[in-house]
């Protein structure tokens, strides 16, 4: 096995390997001066199961292309199977057609990628992981789906939210989110949020919860605009919550969104290294190694 990590995703790549006791095969990556950008494996790939390691945020247009493109030449130069380790994948929240004449963008990105000749994609934390496995039907290559909230939970326990009541930011998410307060040990809820399917706005109805004193975490698989998570935030500190942590899988930040939470109250805000931010915390190379050893 060969971990090739791409552009995107240098430090997470070599620390997957390194948890499989392998040597990174680092790529040979520039760009050329119109944007273009250049690929190239070092070493021979051929006849070997090459894992390729390249998340998708920021400017995901430009990092999904290297994807295909080191997809594509290491099934031009022989790979016996190409696993593409996706940690945040873009496009996966437009999974089905709300309005008429929109895109698909979820299913086209699958079917780029099986072009391409990737055989398994590794994804963590998708957006609706029941949308994935309906469209996962129409395509041969195998789809993963892993999730990183155990991991999170652990880090939080050991970081003074032990018996932390759990909330899932809504009904989509909270089947995953009341498992992991069972590790929480502190109960658990979740919210009702609805969006709007012209402008994408989100409104969310915090409920009433006896949660005076309580600390409390809300999980969520994306942080992004932090408008829905400062909301919740406030609803929960104006019930008289306690410390309010905002936890997510994937952090794409955008300007201002640190200070929404901030002001909202929130007093810790924690993400994984899917995508590189502020806020990330907990690893998921271990997650992606133990994985990769069973397929």
């Amino acid at each position: 096995m060969i971990i090739s990590p791409g552009p995107a995703s240098v430090v997470l790549g070599e620390a997957i390997a390194k948890e499989l006791g392998l040597e990174p095969q680092l790529l040979s990556h520039r760009l050329f001066p119109d944007g273009e950008t250049y690929i190239r494996f070092p070493e021979s790939v051929k006849g070997e199961v090459v894992v390729l390691v390249q998340t998708t945020a920021p400017n995901p247009d430009r990092k999904l292309m290297q994807l295909l493109i080191m997809a594509r030449t290491a099934k031009d130069l022989g790979a016996s199977r190409i696993i593409a380790v996706i940690p945040y994948l873009a496009y996966a929240r437009q999974d089905k057609r709300f309005l008429d004449g929109e895109a698909m963008s979820f299913d086209i990105i699958l079917g780029l990628l099986e072009s391409a000749g990737v055989n398994d994609t590794v994804l963590i934390d998708v957006h609706n992981e029941t949308a994935l496995n309906k469209i996962s039907e129409e395509h041969e290559m195998r789809i993963h789906n892993l999730t990183a909230i155990f991991y999170l939970a652990d880090y939080l326990k050991e970081n003074t939210y032990k018996g932390a009541y759990s909330l899932s930011p809504d009904l989509g998410r909270s089947e995953l989110v009341e498992k992991v307060s069972k590790v929480m040990g502190g109960g658990f809820s979740f919210f009702m949020k609805v969006r709007d399917r012209y402008t994408g706005k989100t409104t969310m109805k915090v409920k009433n919860l006896d949660l005076e004193g309580r600390d409390v975490v809300i999980f969520d698989d994306i942080i992004s605009s932090g408008g829905t998570m400062a909301r919740a935030i406030q609803g929960l500190k104006d019930q008289g919550a306690g410390k309010v942590a905002a936890v997510c899988t994937h952090a794409l930040p955008v300007p201002g969104a640190n200070e929404k939470l901030k002001n909202a109250g929130a007093d810790l805000i924690v993400a994984t290294d899917s995508v590189e931010s502020i806020y990330e915390t907990v690893s998921v190379a271990k997650l992606v190694a133990n994985f990769l050893k069973t397929i």
